[in-house]
């Protein structure tokens, strides 16, 4: 007995020894981050008119009969026909799935369901689907632990990057996520975990790991999902991701999957959702930059001009057919995807600089850029 009482003693010393980076790693850290954030993330439901589910159903319907029109030129223009064959098989899944929750779930009970966590004593971030549809109308509500409901008003949809803000003003949130600790991007195969509300339980833990970054499935017209096994059940988009010591890694976006082989779930970075969130919260929108006129197309040493209108922006700074793009921003680039994602993280108005390679000489264009609507 005095030998186990010394060993505890023992441990309980070596524990205090650890700094507290060390410490953070372990389960202890994952307790403490449940602790404290599990009161910040809550059920969010949005009551939407009827009238309006049934005339989204009819649009629904019509866009799926054009999909499946399409889906010989979908198919055709891809550079891998089986690949090709896959990512039109989960886009029909994905429809298929819209057209499930309009006629279950919204009919059944006239609401959509999802989750957020608050940012602040009176802001909720949620993903921009589930309440996209209350500008229509439907009631907006929010949900905790001791099913206590409080109404909300949506603040404003960032479309393009899927972020929405939503304020209570009824209540005073004690516990919120603190949007100044956002995780630098970690290894992959880090450990991270997840605080969701799955089937109206009270907030749980989840466990997982980082499976790659900036994934691109073609389905969306904006993607750098962070890839991760983290579980995914339904109403639980927009749940908070961190890592074992509480840092923001992210928001839950979506599932990716193929017939009935497990999904992986996508997940929003954090720098995006804070990015959007303090800007709807300030103005209420956050507009993104685009330089239009421009067509451009992946190549060996760089990004390519391959069309350019004469009367755009692009054109009027000097860029011309041909050009080969290698650096944005003051920095070396030569993956399209990371230059197409620099211009969109511009504002409207905002100037970017692009680096050039024309010939055998290299120039540095500043171009102005104009406004990118959603599609």
């Amino acid at each position: 007995m005095k030998r186990l009482v010394g060993f505890l003693f023992c441990g309980l010393g070596v524990w205090q020894a650890f700094p507290p980076e060390t410490r953070s790693q372990g389960d202890w850290a994952v307790y403490e981050t449940f602790s404290r954030y599990s009161p910040a993330v809550f059920a969010i439901n949005v009551e939407i008119p009827k009238e309006y589910i049934l005339h989204r159903m009819e649009e629904l319907m019509n866009q799926f009969r054009e999909l499946q029109e399409s889906s010989s030129e979908i198919i055709a223009g891809g550079s891998d026909s089986v690949l090709s064959q896959q990512l039109f098989s989960n886009l029909t899944v994905q429809w298929q799935r819209k057209l499930f929750v309009m006629q279950k779930q919204m009919l059944a009970n006239n609401r959509v369901r999802g989750a957020g966590f608050a940012i602040d004593p009176h802001h909720v971030v949620t993903l921009a689907s589930i309440v996209k549809s209350a500008t229509l109308g439907g009631e907006i509500t929010i949900e905790d632990d001791f099913r206590k409901v409080a109404k909300a008003q949506l603040v404003g949809v960032d479309e393009m990057m899927g972020v929405a803000v939503l304020r209570v003003n009824d209540v005073t949130f004690s516990s919120y996520v603190d949007l100044n600790r956002v995780a630098d991007q970690l290894p992959v195969a880090s450990y991270i975990m997840t605080i969701q509300r799955p089937y109206d339980l009270p907030a749980s833990p989840f466990s997982g790991m980082i499976g790659g970054y900036y994934r691109k499935m073609n389905l969306f017209e904006y993607e750098r999902y962070i890839q991760t096994d983290l579980p995914f059940y339904p109403g639980n988009e927009g749940s908070p991701v961190f890592s074992p010591s509480g840092q923001l890694i992210g928001m839950i976006a979506t599932e990716f999957h193929i017939g009935n082989f497990p999904g992986i779930t996508l997940v929003t970075p954090a720098e995006i959702v804070v990015d959007s969130a303090l800007s709807l919260i300030k103005t209420g929108k956050r507009e993104r930059g685009w330089i239009p006129g421009m067509v451009l197309k992946q190549d060996e040493e760089g990004v390519l001009i391959e069309e350019l209108d004469a009367n755009s922006l692009a054109a009027e700074s000097g860029l011309a057919v041909g050009d080969l793009i290698i650096g944005v921003g003051g920095e070396r680039e030569s993956q399209l995807w990371k230059i197409y994602y620099k211009i969109l993280d511009t504002k409207p108005q905002d100037t970017i600089r692009l680096e050039v390679k024309r010939g055998s000489q290299l120039y540095l264009f500043d171009v102005p850029t104009s406004s990118r609507k959603p599609r």
